[in-house]
């Protein structure tokens, strides 16, 4: 058994691990093959003399670490042979140097909003992407957070509309899905719109933050042509039904609905290829867990898990139970859970309003004393909602150091903490946040719950 002294030290190594696994240059390098005459990118293949001009373009919070993996892989030379040029959307702060590419910040971290410089940036990209001909190819660098980093709203509604319908439905808990449902119908690039601008074959490397990697979803699915069935018209009259939030510009588009393109017709040099996503993050903190001599069940993630309190309820329990067995066990889960805003709420996200929700029944819970246990939850991208944290932990120790009066009074605190949305302020104050440096990736979030009882 190699079990730590520390449940929580080991959690972080399983974290850590899936993490390191999906690290966004490190994908990238691995699914490219490189010869002497080309560059193979899974089934497409670059020849040196037949490409014009190799044009890099990307948007996402770990696109600037892919077009780093990619120089990187290819090597100075090639890309001078292929007169490389490129232009990445990135978050203010994951810019990386790059000889070959312009990677820029474009919108503040941990605001996954667009911004006018995002705009400005997309405009660069249209640029690259229109004048792109026949003997040109185009890679797309494409990751979790690419819906704010590339963006061109329809002529007829402003960008302080558009983000104020995107604020909307995140704060009434809308899901992933629902909130690129209407995204696409309010864009020029998303729903495939910057594919259909471009003559040039296209290759787009995507790193999934999207349960199923349903490409219409990554990103809003700016170089997929098939969509699912959700309209925006069906969305926001479920979130807004008396048409008193959404501007009137808004409702006009999605009144009127966006083409059902179901077909790469007339872009036929068009391929998607997934390089990493939750699951790679998971079997990686699977076999690091094993090795750590824990036995070790994986959770399948789902395409909506839900509200984040409900879910944090529900690991919990199945933390509790856990407890009641012998040995050492480890469940790991991932996906993405929704948090429902009251007015003028607190600060926090939704891993650290899942920990709290959990918090909140552990303080309940009748359990020996002797069962050790922790639970760890944190974006995959080192951020969490409001604030630059991953999200937040708790442990046995931490629940067992209060007598029954304090854990009755902590229980308020964190029922308090929970309606409000404040779960920073109540995991912050009792050293309970979980904070990583930057992971240069983003493929949902990872949750990691340990127990241990008895012996092996």
């Amino acid at each position: 058994m190699l079990k730590s002294s520390s449940l929580i030290e080991d959690a972080r190594e399983i974290w850590n691990a899936g993490v390191r696994a999906v690290e966004a240059g490190q994908l990238v390098s691995e699914f490219i093959d490189i010869t002497e005459h080309s560059v193979r990118l899974g089934t497409e293949t670059i020849e040196f003399s037949a490409c014009r001009r190799l044009i890099v373009i990307g948007f996402g919070k770990a696109s600037g670490a892919m077009a780093v993996g990619l120089e990187q892989r290819l090597g100075a030379a090639a890309l001078r042979k292929l007169n490389a040029v490129g232009r990445i959307n990135v978050p203010d702060d994951r810019v990386f140097d790059s000889k070959f590419f312009k990677i820029s910040g474009c919108r503040p971290g941990a605001v996954n909003l667009p911004t006018d410089r995002v705009l400005e940036a997309t405009d660069e990209i249209l640029e690259l992407v229109r004048t792109a001909g026949p003997e040109d190819v185009v890679i797309c660098l494409i990751s979790g957070g690419g819906s704010a980093l590339l963006e061109k709203p329809v002529d007829s509604i402003s960008l302080a509309e558009l983000r104020a319908t995107t604020e909307f439905l995140s704060a009434s808990g809308a899901s992933i899905y629902q909130l690129n449902a209407v995204r696409r119908e309010l864009s020029q690039v998303k729903g495939g719109g910057l594919a259909r601008q471009c003559d040039a074959r296209m290759v787009s490397l995507i790193i999934s933050d999207v349960i199923g990697d349903d490409l219409s979803v990554i990103a809003s699915g700016p170089t997929c042509f098939s969509v699912d069935d959700s309209t925006g018209l069906e969305v926001l009259l479920e979130f807004d039904p008396n048409r008193e939030t959404v501007s009137e510009a808004v409702w006009r588009v999605v009144d009127c609905g966006a083409p059902r393109i179901s077909t790469v017709e007339g872009h036929p040099q068009l391929s998607n290829f997934v390089i990493g996503n939750i699951e790679t993050a998971m079997l990686a903190s699977r076999k690091r867990a094993i090795e750590l001599g824990y036995q070790v069940e994986l959770v399948s993630p789902v395409g909506d898990e839900g509200e984040a309190g409900t879910v944090g309820r529900s690991v919990a329990i199945e933390i509790a139970q856990a407890s009641l067995g012998s040995g050492s066990k480890c469940l790991i889960s991932g996906g993405e859970t929704t948090v429902l805003l009251p007015e003028n709420p607190g600060r926090g996200g939704r891993n650290q309003q899942l920990v709290l929700a959990a918090i909140n029944s552990l303080l309940s819970f009748q359990l020996s004393e002797s069962a050790d246990y922790c639970l760890l939850s944190g974006g995959t991208d080192g951020e969490d909602g409001s604030v630059s944290v991953a999200g937040g932990w708790v442990d046995a120790d931490w629940i067992n150091q209060h007598d029954e009066t304090r854990k009755q009074e902590l229980a308020g605190q964190s029922e308090k903490a929970l309606e409000a949305c404040g779960s920073f302020d109540f995991l912050n104050e009792h050293s309970l946040i979980f904070q990583v440096a930057p992971t240069n990736t983003n493929v949902c979030d990872l949750r990691i719950a340990l127990s241990y009882s008895g012996g092996n």
